[in-house]
């Protein structure tokens, strides 16, 4: 963990250039529902007329998402969470995505978690971006995504991000942060449809998976 968080702290410290890279996102769902990393959303949505199922399975809290893309840059979702130490819920969440003019290598989300406020109402501002890495690292990891933002509610109202290590097509590196805890992991892509992903997150082992169909 030390080693993968030194590797992103390097990158972060040599962004000023951009990857024109043909490398797309591996979207799934978060553990809260939206599209994101495995708690921390991204600026990524899911596009019209597609719909995500996601599940979610850890110690104490296990998931089941629905995300649906009602326009380009307009996502929605439900989420059912089975608790162990309260009641289970559903809450339903929000992403709409924007896109600087000019700078299409990087992405704005903006959205709501928890809408009717069954648990805690959360709402967030995410940032996403490719970058290019050191050459000294290009042996290790070929590209890097880096999502940087801020988030209330469940992200306690503080700084949230992470960051996504392209080892090849079907293999990422996912590291994040979600206001409290360092988070890290390995998701696998099978193909455009089926995301696999596990790993550690608030010092409890998970697994999830994410499969996209279109309507």
């Amino acid at each position: 963990m030390k080693r993968l968080i030194g590797l992103v702290v390097g990158v972060l410290c040599a962004l000023p250039v951009l990857a024109q890279s043909t490398i797309l996102p591996s979207r799934t769902t978060s553990v809260y529902g939206p599209t994101g990393l495995f708690s921390v959303p991204t600026a990524d949505v899911l596009t019209a007329r597609r719909f995500q199922l996601g599940t979610h399975f850890g110690r104490d809290l296990s998931t089941v998402a629905v995300n649906a893309g009602i326009a380009n840059f307009v996502e929605i979702g439900a989420t059912y969470l089975d608790r162990d130490d309260a009641d289970n819920r559903t809450i339903a969440s929000g992403k709409v995505q924007f896109i600087p003019t000019g700078l299409e290598t990087i992405k704005i989300g903006v959205g709501i978690i928890d809408v009717a406020k069954a648990i805690e109402r959360t709402g967030y501002i995410i940032v996403s971006t490719r970058s290019k890495v050191p050459p000294d690292m290009e042996d290790r990891v070929s590209q890097l995504t880096l999502h940087a933002g801020y988030g209330t509610g469940m992200f306690r109202e503080n700084v949230i991000g992470g960051a996504e290590g392209v080892l090849n097509p079907n293999w990422r590196i996912v590291l994040e942060y979600d206001g409290k805890n360092v988070n890290g992991g390995l998701r696998y892509s099978h193909d455009e449809n089926l995301r696999l992903q596990g790993g550690v997150m608030r010092n409890q082992l998970f697994f999830s998976a994410g499969y996209v169909l279109e309507f």
